[in-house]
């Protein structure tokens, strides 16, 4: 009688074990992980956090700032394009961020609904870290008002630089501006290969620039001044 349970129960786990590991997806590559820690939350996928938000760095540089590849600038309007709602993320995601999306949404306790969860405890631990002070403030009093979204959140940012050094606040913003605006994307639609950085073309057909060619001196000839009437 006792083997008969046992066997029941072994299958029952293996079923419960197979399942779970079916549905969670696995990130197949990973292309910033020699990039320094962005959160230490113990979510058990802080090497896929760290991964979305190098990835969405790049994303949204390459998009914005392609020449001069300045963060800052294209941060601020990635920024901007959220809160008049101009993102065009069709013309922004990569498959490399489409991927790390497939895994950030097999995370049930990540979501609420098509948005992030903001009770969750990442996003704790994100606003438990927070450098900036006031942005700490304005975010806790949004949840805990149940009145958070990204475009309000997005509103203090626009004059807030802190993302640029505090990658706990630059997390946050990849995952609530960017990919939680994935699950409104169709992409049976999207050419995710045409997002990808451009290399700059060389032109064979350019001339170099011609270095002007110094010619030496010549020396000065002595004046042989010998046999000359000076008086």
């Amino acid at each position: 009688m006792n083997t008969r349970i046992f066997k029941i129960v072994l299958v029952v786990v293996l079923t419960i074990t197979f399942s779970c590991n079916k549905n969670e997806a696995k990130l197949p590559d990973f292309k910033f992980a020699d990039q320094p820690k962005a959160v230490d939350c113990k979510t058990g996928y802080d090497d896929v956090l760290n991964e979305a938000l190098y990835a969405f760095e790049n994303d949204i540089v390459n998009k914005y700032d392609p020449k001069s590849k300045n963060k800052l600038r294209a941060y601020r309007a990635y920024i901007s394009n959220v809160i008049s709602n101009r993102t065009n993320l069709e013309q922004t995601i990569t498959a490399h961020s489409k991927a790390i999306y497939d895994v950030l949404k097999t995370k049930p306790e990540l979501w609420d609904g098509n948005q992030l969860n903001y009770n969750s405890p990442l996003v704790s631990c994100i606003s438990e870290n927070l450098k900036d002070t006031s942005l700490k403030q304005t975010l806790n009093a949004l949840i805990s008002t149940n009145s958070m979204s990204s475009e309000l959140f997005s509103a203090p940012l626009m004059s807030n630089t802190s993302y640029s050094r505090d990658t706990y606040l630059a997390t946050f913003i990849a995952l609530d501006l960017y990919y939680s605006k994935f699950n409104s994307v169709d992409f049976t639609t999207v050419d995710l290969t045409a997002n990808e950085p451009k290399e700059q073309p060389i032109d064979f057909n350019k001339k170099p620039a011609q270095t002007p060619v110094l010619q030496p001196q010549q020396p000065q000839q002595e004046i042989d001044h010998t046999g000359h009437n000076h008086d």
